[in-house]
């Protein structure tokens, strides 16, 4: 464990040191006296008398680390010496306390009960959907302020309040060095450690200031145990994978039981209304050996803050607010982005938060199915919603339920070598248009009229009942020619 001389500083305040630090690093973990005869060690401090340093000094003890000095009211040298050694055991008992814990499986509120006596201040850990994962708990109720009450009992403080802190800093989901929130929202200020996984933000460790202002040696000490914290996470985060919103969005689209609560709850906390339009985009590439999907998922959250990318499977789906970014600038947008990288698009239909997520990306996954695939283009799944009713209603009904017509005319085409099941098909699906019909098979007009007054006397004429085009077109789409054979073949058998 090494320290840094600000907290030697608080270590000696009985002693009511003088300090002049300007390098404040994490170095020290050794003290020796000072001699003359000594070359000095980057990782030791010092301790002698003022007058060892200068002829006109002081027997007043000083403590020296690199170009950093502690002046003390002291001048017992041993007294001071055992002092500082008494800090390094004692700091370097808890770092091993801390590391026997992560490497046994601790929980997290282990980590904060080893360290009440180095750190005892309120501090609480919170995870990306900003709920109470661990704290000291070292405060009786009403002793530090009723946003710390409400986090202890709850869980979590209010959701108004948390989306107008939020909103009052926005940039304080990215920063990674220590940062404070004065008294405003917040009823004393804060000093706050963001923690981050794969460049995505999974929670925050907060010190409250209570009683004296936070000293520098007290901060040093809260960057430490972070350092401890930011290890749990790193050896957690599959187990914490919940905390990120990217597999909050993930279980939502991949799983039709999932409770979509927290992800709703971490989009508000985003400035996200429930009222907002929202958009599902899953985004493919033609080429199946070019993926870099996890590498265009960073991309994209880093280049457009209306969106959430995640990798889903071997796609990337986009989670988009059209409150934020409308529809049509955000296929202008993402447009240029895709054709750059080979991928291609397809969008759903605008949603809100009440809805299912399963259900919207569902939708999308299977209309892309029926899309050009060309790169740089972005299909509205409206063009494809069809194919994609077809395709549920495949899955669901009997194949008893397709017009007799269809197996009639198969049956009588394999007989008498003839065309009339696709002659069929074209005449209805052309809305009984002769001139369309005979152009799209290549027939003369005459011999086209001939053909439906063969339809008409094999399977009847009842085509003006709208019910009934509806019924052969449906059985048409939704048992093609090749799964109508099978069914003639076993049929036949």
């Amino acid at each position: 464990m090494k320290l840094s001389m600000w907290m030697l500083a608080d270590w000696l305040n009985a002693y009511h040191p003088i300090a002049n630090i300007t390098s404040n690093t994490f170095s020290i973990w050794s003290a020796r006296l000072f001699s003359n005869e000594l070359s000095a060690n980057d990782h030791t401090v010092y301790i002698g008398r003022l007058s060892d340093l200068f002829h006109t000094g002081s027997d007043q003890v000083i403590c020296t680390f690199q170009n950093d000095v502690l002046l003390l009211q002291s001048t017992d040298l041993e007294e001071i010496l055992n002092c500082v050694l008494n800090a390094l055991e004692f700091y370097q008992h808890w770092s091993t306390q801390m590391l026997e814990l992560l490497a046994s499986d601790a929980m997290l509120q282990d980590l904060f009960h080893a360290s009440e006596t180095v750190l005892p201040q309120p501090v609480f850990l919170m995870d990306a959907s900003q709920r109470f994962l661990a704290h000291m708990q070292l405060f009786e109720r009403g002793e530090i302020d009723p946003v710390w009450d409400e986090m202890v009992a709850f869980g979590s403080p209010d959701l108004d309040f948390l989306i107008s802190v939020n909103q009052a800093y926005p940039e304080r989901f990215i920063k990674k060095d220590l940062y404070v929130l004065e008294a405003g929202l917040f009823p004393n200020r804060c000093y706050n450690q963001n923690f981050f996984f794969q460049e995505k933000w999974i929670g925050t460790a907060v010190l409250i200031e209570h009683g004296n202002p936070v000293s520098q040696g007290l901060l040093d000490t809260f960057s430490l145990f972070c350092g401890f914290l930011q290890r749990w996470f790193e050896i957690h985060i599959e187990e914490e994978q919940s905390v990120i919103l990217d597999f909050l969005l993930l279980a939502a689209i991949t799983d039709a039981n999932d409770d979509q609560s927290e992800l709703v709850r971490r989009l508000q906390l985003m400035s996200w209304q429930p009222q907002d339009a929202l958009l599902i985009l899953k985004l493919d590439t033609p080429f199946p050996p070019f993926s870099i999907n996890q590498h265009l998922c960073r991309s994209l959250n880093l280049q457009f803050d209306f969106l959430c990318a995640i990798h889903a499977q071997r796609s990337i789906c986009v989670l988009a607010n059209l409150r934020l970014c409308p529809l049509p600038a955000l296929v202008s947008q993402l447009a240029a982005w895709l054709k750059s990288s080979r991928y291609y698009g397809m969008q759903g239909r605008a949603f809100t938060m009440a809805d299912s997520f399963y259900e919207q990306y569902q939708y999308v996954s299977i209309v892309s199915e029926f899309c050009e695939k060309k790169p740089g283009q972005i299909y509205s799944g409206e063009a494809y919603a069809l194919p994609y009713l077809l395709k549920k209603l495949q899955s669901t009904i009997l194949p008893q339920i397709a017009h007799p017509a269809l197996a009639l005319l198969s049956s009588y085409d394999q007989k008498h070598h003839t065309d009339f099941y696709q002659t069929f098909y074209c005449y209805l699906k052309n809305e009984r248009s002769l001139a369309r019909t005979a152009a799209e098979l290549k027939l003369h007009r005459n011999s086209l009229l001939y053909r439906i007054q063969r339809l008409k006397e094999l399977i009847g004429d009842d085509w003006d009942d709208p019910m009934v085009r509806l019924h052969l077109l449906l059985s048409f789409a939704l048992f093609p020619e090749s799964q109508k054979k099978r069914h003639l073949s076993s049929d036949q058998q």
